[in-house]
């Protein structure tokens, strides 16, 4: 299938490292539901950018959109979350999106790393956020006070899940209950807090689970959670995520049993030679977020990348790789 492609060289001519959309500063974005309606029409699903500005600007031209965000045959974007950390410019990946949502070009949903910043958990990728150079590798463009007010009101505003008929789009996972659970709010910072105070007061005095059940108690049984970062299982043996030891890991729910309607999802990092299809479920994470730790792998050839950006053309099924592939 043909694509006209743009260059991605026509979309940063007007931004500078610490810009910020046109807004008032204060101003507050609109919240609404944390499950809202997904566009209807024809959609290009892009997967985990993590501060990848580079990539996705690759991807959107190969996907045959302009600077300004407009394709030619009326397409529009989603984002499935985790827009920041661990690649080279986190506040340019915020602002386009932004500027793409406020447009009416694009919607996003919040991920995990979105969540970390709305509740200040400090972890190894974030350093950007706060100039701590200590963090992540040292390489990322620092945000300033304006441009971590706008990540943050942004972050704020935006919903966990998008649906209509015949297809989800989620971060992580896809859970009816926990789906239910969120619906009627609209502040997810506010509503994680309220379910790990619940969660704590109802663990309180309990003695019969360890630390492993405990955490794993604390990640399942909280909605906000679960949509953002998955369900967990104990793992058979200690192994390294995440930046720590852990003794839990991700449950596969994806290769359960199929069932509609199609679920979009994110997060998990599949390898490129993976299918890109799973039952009624597809991921669009292919791994881009390591492409930072790739680029200090260097070889007698260069650095040797192998992670991609990707978007799922829907209705089409097609999967796009920011260099081109699909």
């Amino acid at each position: 299938m043909s694509r006209s492609r743009t260059s991605p060289s026509t979309r940063t001519q007007s931004r500078t490292s610490n810009a910020r959309p046109a807004r008032k500063r204060g101003e507050s974005l609109t919240k609404g539901s944390l499950v809202q309606p997904l566009f209807e029409g024809d959609l290009d699903i892009v997967g985990d950018v993590h501060g990848e500005i580079g990539a996705l600007e690759s991807l959107l031209g190969e996907l045959g959109y302009d600077s300004s965000g407009h394709h030619p045959d009326g397409r529009r974007l989603v984002f499935v979350g985790d827009l920041t950390d661990r690649g080279p410019d986190s506040p340019a990946v915020v602002r386009l999106v932004a500027e793409l949502v406020a447009s009416g070009r694009a919607q996003c949903i919040l991920g995990n790393h979105e969540l970390n910043l709305l509740m200040e958990y400090e972890k190894p990728e974030n350093g950007w956020f706060v100039g701590d150079e200590s963090r992540g590798n040292g390489r990322e463009v620092a945000a300033d006070e304006s441009t971590r007010d706008f990540v943050i009101d942004f972050f704020g505003s935006l919903p966990m899940a998008l649906e209509r008929p015949g297809l989800r789009v989620v971060h992580a996972c896809w859970n009816d209950e926990a789906i239910e659970q969120v619906r009627p709010h609209s502040d997810a910072a506010g509503l994680y807090r309220d379910h790990q105070s619940r969660i704590g007061q109802e663990l309180s005095g309990r003695g019969e689970l360890d630390r492993i059940g405990i955490n794993l108690v604390f990640q399942n049984e909280n909605p906000v959670r679960m949509i953002t970062s998955g369900p967990e299982e104990r793992a058979a043996e200690k192994h390294f995520a995440g930046g720590k030891w852990r003794q839990e890991q991700r449950v596969r729910w994806w290769e359960g049993p199929a069932s509609e309607p199609v679920c979009v999802f994110g997060h998990y990092s599949m390898p490129v030679d993976e299918p890109h299809e799973f039952g009624s479920a597809f991921c669009v994470d292919y791994g881009v977020g390591r492409r930072a730790k790739e680029r200090t792998e260097v070889g007698d050839d260069g650095p040797f990348v192998t992670t991609r950006l990707a978007a799922l053309r829907w209705p089409e099924r097609e999967m796009v790789f920011d260099d081109g592939a699909s």
